[in-house]
């Protein structure tokens, strides 16, 4: 990529980059320049300039992600944990995410919304909750002291202590009442179905209700059996978004492309990556590429975006564009991210530079380059 930058007279930072090949999120471009201003694309058009092998794709967004660089957020709810987690993770290609916190205590979740609250940094475009309300059957890594059951009062506090937040809510549907769900839905919340032991009517009367998201497809969740469809069977039977780790140990590289064929364009990556931390309740430590907690059970992931997505195309046999759209386009329309996911004029100029082996050499943040 070549980039020229000039300061305009009215002291907005003006940037022009050439691209031999540019992957918008819906089409591909040849021989392209963008123009950004204050961060913005203001202008994609022919254009001149050295030639690449290299490609241009949109910054990737990881909607489940806990933290970075030795701090767990589950650990720590502070600005310092979510600043780490974008220095670690914006190296792989991701511009932003959702810091997630493992299901909690009132208290944490209270901190976690004020960090969030507090945080000025860059790459914070939500705030993830991963429970209490779960099945503890299928709590997972998740400690079984904290999960709880949903009751009005603390939903309704809830709802008001992340007000103005984009607030994402991993939940067990049968854990809840009719009211209880519909006052989440009534909610700004966006409501995802995960650590759940669903029968499938369960979960398509949550799906019917509104829900319209699952969290880590067949992980912590209900199964696809011949006369139990479960949860999992209620994701290929709907248009629920569903996320997925594509890191072969959450699941297979089978599953993941027998996941593609049926899910489609509602499949959307995500790295549920922690980090090396034991200074909390959550103590997750990485052995052999894995990641486990105390009792040696699979406990997040080590992946990064940018092997999510080699992961699809090299071992799962999805095309690169709905690999990339996995990680970019998808996510955006989940999280409501209207100026993120693709390169289009108005949008925001975050971008991922890619060389043919599907490596990350250069990422932009609104504009500016952000590895050496």
């Amino acid at each position: 990529m070549v980039q020229r930058n000039r300061v305009k007279t009215d002291k907005r930072l003006d940037i022009k980059m050439f691209a031999s090949r540019i992957f918008t999120g819906h089409k591909w471009l040849e021989n392209q320049e963008i123009s950004i201003e204050n961060g913005l694309i203001s202008a994609i058009s022919l254009g001149s300039g050295a030639s690449s092998d290299n490609f241009l794709v949109p910054g990737f967004i990881d909607l489940q992600i806990y933290g970075g660089g030795g701090i767990l957020f589950s650990n720590h709810q502070t600005t310092d944990a979510i600043q780490a987690t974008f220095d670690e993770h914006h190296k792989t290609g991701t511009v932003a995410f959702q810091i997630t916190l493992n299901c909690s205590p009132a208290d944490s979740m209270w901190k976690a919304v004020d960090a969030y609250s507090a945080y000025s940094g860059p790459g914070l475009v939500g705030l993830h909750l991963e429970g209490p309300f779960f099945n503890p059957v299928k709590r997972g890594a998740h400690q079984e002291q904290f999960v709880q059951k949903p009751s009005l009062d603390f939903l309704r506090e809830l709802i008001t202590r992340t007000a103005g937040v984009p607030t994402y809510l991993t939940i067990a549907p049968e854990m809840f009442s009719d009211e209880e769900l519909s006052l989440l839905l009534e909610s700004h919340i966006m409501c995802s179905l995960g650590h759940s032991d669903a029968t499938y009517s369960e979960a398509m009367n949550a799906i019917d209700k509104g829900v319209s998201r699952i969290t880590h497809l067949f992980n912590a969740m209900s199964q696809w059996q011949s006369r139990a469809p479960g949860l999992v069977g209620a994701s290929f039977d709907s248009d629920a978004w569903t996320s997925i780790i594509a890191d072969g140990l959450h699941c297979d590289f089978k599953s993941l492309s027998l996941a593609y064929r049926l899910k489609k364009n509602r499949l959307f990556l995500i790295t549920d990556a922690v980090t090396n931390d034991v200074s909390g309740p959550y103590s997750f430590l990485a052995k052999d590429g894995r990641f486990t907690n105390e009792a040696g059970v699979l406990s997040g992931s080590s992946l990064t975006m940018i092997e999510a997505i080699q992961n699809c195309v090299q071992k799962a046999s999805i095309p690169l564009e709905e690999a990339i759209k996995m990680a970019t386009v998808y996510p955006a329309e989940v999280a409501n991210l209207d100026q993120l996911g693709s390169i289009e004029v108005g949008k925001r100029a975050c971008f991922v530079e890619l060389n043919a082996a599907l490596e990350v050499v250069q990422v932009w943040y609104d504009g500016k380059a952000l590895l050496n």
